[in-house]
């Protein structure tokens, strides 16, 4: 099997195996992972059925794509990772329940049998604006000496952090765009637009020493945009490159 391809029911063992941790506490890190991804993709985006571009079922020890077609569902995803958890002895224990098309039912599939790539899988979660689990980082990450492990680690928390920045950005974009078209009834609505808009107003400033992070900063607080809120983080990614190093 490609060494990119992994099945779900590997995750708890490695990630057990990888930090060194009970299978318990790993399935309960995937579980708060799953939770974290619905939340993003699902929730704030929308995109409820993006799992099913990252896992598939395929056949006993084979990952070729089964015949028949099957959804998967968050909160089943998750569902299995808390099971795992919270009773790994039980009955229903590596069993994902997930939707058949085919037949037009739900039916328990063996976790054995749902693969994923590390790829696919590694993008999805920097695309959240989630730092990876070690382990998922490469195709080969087992294979890595120590350093290159060390430096594709960090290069991924980069990804994360800048990506968490990109998708506050956009966010305060769209709430800005909100601010101005919304007149709403209720004072604190009101008091809500004003603070935006102030704040908005603020990276306008024609100061030589304008300083751009505090007010992006002030900004996302006032519209209440989930993102990256510290100076240093924000000056260290959005610096425009200039003659004076700036």
């Amino acid at each position: 099997m490609n060494n990119d391809v992994m099945r779900l029911s590997d995750l708890v063992p490695e990630y057990a195996r990888h930090y060194r941790v009970s299978p318990q506490e790993a399935a309960h890190a995937l579980h708060e992972l799953i939770e974290e991804l619905y939340i993003e993709h699902g929730e704030k985006r929308g995109n409820r059925s993006s799992l099913n571009d990252i896992f598939w079922v395929g056949m006993a020890g084979f990952p070729q794509r089964s015949a028949r077609a099957y959804s998967f569902y968050f909160e089943l995803l998750s569902k299995y990772f808390y099971d795992s958890c919270d009773a790994p002895s039980s009955a229903n224990n590596g069993l994902v329940n997930c939707y058949s098309r085919d037949d037009e039912q739900f039916k328990d599939i063996p976790a054995s049998v749902i693969y994923f790539t590390r790829s696919s899988l590694n993008e999805w979660i920097i695309d959240a604006g989630i730092t990876p689990p070690g382990f998922i980082l490469s195709s080969n990450a087992c294979d890595q000496p120590k350093e290159d492990k060390r430096g594709s680690e960090l290069k991924t928390i980069e990804l994360g952090t800048i990506s968490k920045i990109m998708n506050g950005l956009v966010n305060l974009i769209k709430e800005v765009d909100k601010a101005h078209r919304e007149r709403p009834a209720d004072r604190d609505g009101k008091k809500r637009i004003e603070s935006i808009l102030s704040a908005a107003s603020r990276l306008h400033s024609p100061r030589e020493n304008f300083d751009l992070y505090s007010a992006v900063i002030s900004l996302a607080e006032d519209a209440g945009v989930d993102m990256p809120k510290d100076h240093k983080t924000l000056r260290k990614y959005m610096r425009a490159q200039s003659n004076s190093g700036e």
